[in-house]
């Protein structure tokens, strides 16, 4: 994965004040698209939406700690590579953060398909990386 800083000097991030409204809206919408997914699992919805949610839930999450450190991400790819710097977080949870970056794309620009067991998978998966990344945010809070 790209360091953060190629990101920046490459325009797909920008830095700006840091923005704690926006930070807590983004927190708030991501807690209920991923409420909204998990419940989508139980009505029969196709895994491909259920799953672009708990992938979108994640991004949000992560671009509120951007807005908290004074940064705006264009770039799915760069808010991802930011939290490398977060030693609450590890190489492999990032990687696979990435790899659901890289099936959502594959399936929302692709054609690609997505099975309940990828869901099911992701939604553990983001649960977990949910709660250290509301974690990292409560300490930069602080």
């Amino acid at each position: 994965m790209k360091d953060f800083s190629i990101f920046l000097l490459d325009g797909s991030v920008k830095t700006q004040h840091p923005d704690r409204n926006l930070s807590e809206s983004l927190v708030k919408d991501c807690l209920e698209r991923f409420e909204d997914a998990k419940l989508s699992l139980k009505t029969g919805r196709k895994p491909k939406f259920i799953y672009e949610n708990i992938y979108e839930a994640l991004r949000e999450a992560a671009d509120s700690i951007l807005f908290l450190k004074g940064y705006k991400s264009f770039s799915h790819e760069a808010s991802i590579s930011f939290l490398q710097q977060f030693k609450e977080l590890s190489a492999k949870e990032i990687s696979d953060f990435d790899r659901m970056r890289i099936k959502r794309n594959g399936m929302k620009y692709y054609g690609k398909s997505c099975s309940e067991n990828d869901v099911e998978e992701a939604v553990k998966f983001s649960d977990a990386l949910m709660k250290k990344l509301f974690e990292i945010r409560k300490n930069l809070n602080k």
